[in-house]
């Protein structure tokens, strides 16, 4: 068996463009099509000693050792479609995107960002054009021109990515623009006040698959009706972990990390209290990165029920948003097991030293080691008790006072095992 390249890879993504209005025309004649392009797109990756992740629809993804190889494998695919004779008024085309990176390998597939990004740029690309990343451009060097079309915003990736065009003297080398928003452009638009455009959502593409179900036949209804269902779930799933991360004071975390990581210096107690800290801030980054794929297959699956999904196809999107909410769902239990109750975001009052956290009232305090603290009480009157007591004390030694039973007579819910009064997991702010 073919092991997958791994470490610094090239990744290739190639689909057909229009394959709707291919279907449309070439009806049942499309298959046969479509078993040529996949042969073209096989060939040209063999040859060049790529390996083939996946292959479904109209899509293909492989990954290469060498740059190099694999722009030759693109230009390869575009030169035989392009001499290849179609049917009379029929022209195939297909887009090429190329990313080199460091993706991660488990059980032949490829994990990560540089993997959307590569499906990203392919996506921004016209039928017959081969666009690379900035990566991919510096590794092939001066072995091939190409022309730099600039930055550009790609759907869920944290920065814009600079985009390049391969240029061939026999393939074509006039485009339109390319199908996502240029970087300066997206500044404009957040400066400039602009209509928004109708947000894509879990919920209305569930609405949506649910809508096509009566206007398909065969195995795709049931394929639709599943889809949708699942698509009803992780928008449940979402909306949860949107709530969950509504309450969450990351930056708060991230600033009490930082104190403490100043005082682990010499303090053992400190230190642990930085891992501890850390390990709150990673759950939280992993339950975002949960949501954001789920986001991001939301904004797919607009795109794709737009286009004459096969069953295969349909199935599929289903198996990965099904996969995708297990995972939120599991991230969104282990940050709720992980955060403490200072994690989360309280609101002012206009009484010094005491917020409101539903109908609760809280007051914050540093121990006598230096560590965040919070005590929690039933009304209002007895957290301004708990806090004059706490800024008297702090104001002439700085800390809580050492009269533990002084401060234990205000009425405050019970010590939990951390030493943290009160459990605020999961509480509204």
């Amino acid at each position: 068996m073919v092991e997958p390249p791994s470490g610094t890879v090239t990744l290739m993504f190639a689909d057909v463009e229009g394959s709707t209005q291919l279907v449309q025309r070439l009806g049942d004649e499309y298959a046969a099509t479509l078993n040529h392009v996949r042969r073209v797109l096989r060939e040209a990756v063999g040859t060049e000693g790529g390996y083939e992740v996946d292959c479904r629809a109209d899509e293909l993804f492989a990954a290469f050792r060498g740059a190099k190889d694999a722009l030759e494998a693109a230009v390869s695919v575009q030169r035989s479609l392009a001499a290849f004779a179609w049917p009379e008024g029929v022209r195939v085309r297909v887009r090429i995107g190329l990313h080199s990176g460091e993706p991660v390998v488990e059980d032949g597939a490829y994990l990560g960002l540089d993997v959307n990004r590569a499906a990203r740029i392919c996506s921004a690309a016209h039928g017959g054009q081969i666009l690379v990343s900035g990566s991919t451009r510096h590794l092939v060097g001066d072995e091939a021109e190409f022309k730099d079309l600039g930055a550009y915003v790609l759907a869920g990736l944290p920065r814009p990515e600079r985009i390049f065009q391969l240029l061939t003297t026999d393939l074509g080398s006039s485009f339109p623009p390319l199908r996502v928003e240029s970087a300066e452009r997206g500044l404009l638009k957040r400066i400039l006040p602009t209509t928004r455009a109708r947000a894509i959502t879990l919920e209305g593409e569930a609405w949506r698959a649910r809508a096509l179900v009566a206007k398909v036949g065969g195995p795709r209804q049931k394929a639709l009706t599943l889809l949708g269902a699942a698509l009803f779930t992780a928008h449940r799933a979402a909306t949860q972990a949107d709530e969950f991360l509504g309450r969450v004071d990351r930056k708060n975390l991230v600033r009490r990390a930082g104190v403490q990581r100043e005082a682990a210096v010499i303090s053992p107690r400190a230190r642990g209290e930085v891992l501890r800290l850390e390990g709150q801030i990673a759950s939280v980054d992993r339950l975002l990165e949960c949501r954001q794929a789920l986001a991001e297959l939301a904004a797919e699956s607009g795109s794709r029920l737009d286009e004459a999904l096969e069953e295969r196809g349909i199935v599929s999107l289903r198996e990965r948003v099904v996969a995708a909410t297990a995972e939120l769902d599991e991230a969104l239990a282990q940050a709720t097991r992980t955060l403490d109750p200072l994690s989360f975001k309280l609101q002012r009052t206009r009484h010094r030293g005491v917020y409101r956290s539903g109908s609760k009232y809280v007051v914050l305090f540093v121990d006598t080691v230096g560590l965040d603290r919070q005590r929690v009480f039933y009304t209002r009157a007895e957290a301004r008790a708990f806090s004059e007591v706490i800024q008297d004390q702090g104001d002439r030694r700085g800390t809580l006072p050492e009269d533990e039973d002084a401060i234990n007579r205000h009425k405050a819910y019970p010590v939990g095992d951390d030493g943290v009064q009160g459990d605020f997991r999961g509480h509204r702010s």
